[in-house]
């Protein structure tokens, strides 16, 4: 059976994603469950991305609405961790300007309410989909994808003006975590043209921009290969960075390099 341009972008995700899938794992093992590494989310952006090139791989034989529905929940939930993902680089830069100078460039509270605005943002649109899952209810999607779409655009703005509060102190960071706000950086593009290729499938009504027969070139162009770009560019930077301890002040290896001082200070008399 020959696949169609469409399945064929389908087999390329999982081309992707499933080592996607093993390596962000390593760097979760590596670096732990912390938020402020972020790898976590790209555990869970590509599990989503396999499921979701899954079940258009298995439309080819049962062409139902339930697996198309299944798709679009997949395409409208990996929007929140790569940003998630991306923010968690960011609070780890921003935890070491903590480290070196006893003062963050952002509160904690920023990166909650960040996460906050994403999830909310995911949860309205997943409402929204399954509001009606039938081929009329995905051609013309309920209010609340719609509000979901802008909270989208909302949390990219957000990412960005983080991203240049946290850069405004990048004189502060350790070695070698500039490289955390260059992922960011190259990453935010890609995410926004990926998010306004969400919004107008839910807000145009044409062939072009759409979720059951959208052209498979603007796709692959628009979404597939912004995706492809993030994962891989946040992947490859978390294995270059260290290891921090659970408080994310000193790495284990500055840990282990540190010489143990006496608790008390040395009785040193003159001769």
């Amino acid at each position: 059976m020959t696949l169609s341009y469409h399945h064929a972008i389908s087999v390329l995700q999982l081309i992707i994603y499933l080592p996607s899938i093993f390596l962000a794992a390593f760097l979760v093992y590596r670096h732990g469950l912390r938020t402020n590494s972020g790898f976590i989310f790209l555990t869970t952006f590509s599990l989503t991305r396999v499921v979701g090139a899954c079940c258009d791989l298995a439309s080819i034989s049962n062409p139902s609405t339930g697996l198309f529905t299944a798709a679009a929940i997949c395409s409208a939930v990996g929007l929140s961790p790569l940003m998630l993902a991306c923010v968690g680089l960011l609070s780890r830069a921003n935890l070491s300007i903590q480290h070196t100078t006893s003062r963050p460039a952002l509160p904690s509270t920023a990166f909650s309410l960040f996460r906050i605005l994403t999830v909310v943002a995911m949860a309205i649109s997943i409402a929204g989909i399954t509001a009606n899952m039938s081929a009329e209810g995905l051609a013309h999607p309920d209010i609340k994808t719609k509000v979901g779409m802008i909270l989208y655009l909302v949390s990219w703005a957000a990412m960005v003006l983080i991203l240049l509060v946290v850069t405004s102190r990048r004189s502060s960071l350790e070695r070698g975590e500039h490289r955390t706000l260059l992922a960011v950086a190259i990453s935010s593009p890609f995410i926004l043209v990926r998010v306004i290729y969400a919004t107008l499938i839910w807000f145009l009504h044409n062939g072009t921009f759409s979720i059951l027969n959208g052209n498979e070139t603007v796709i692959l162009v628009m979404s597939v290969l912004e995706e492809f770009v993030v994962v891989i560019v946040c992947l490859g930077v978390g294995m270059t960075l260290r290891v921090r301890s659970t408080q994310g002040s000193r790495s284990k290896g500055e840990e282990a390099a540190m010489p143990d001082y006496p608790s008390k200070p040395l009785d040193v008399t003159d001769s």
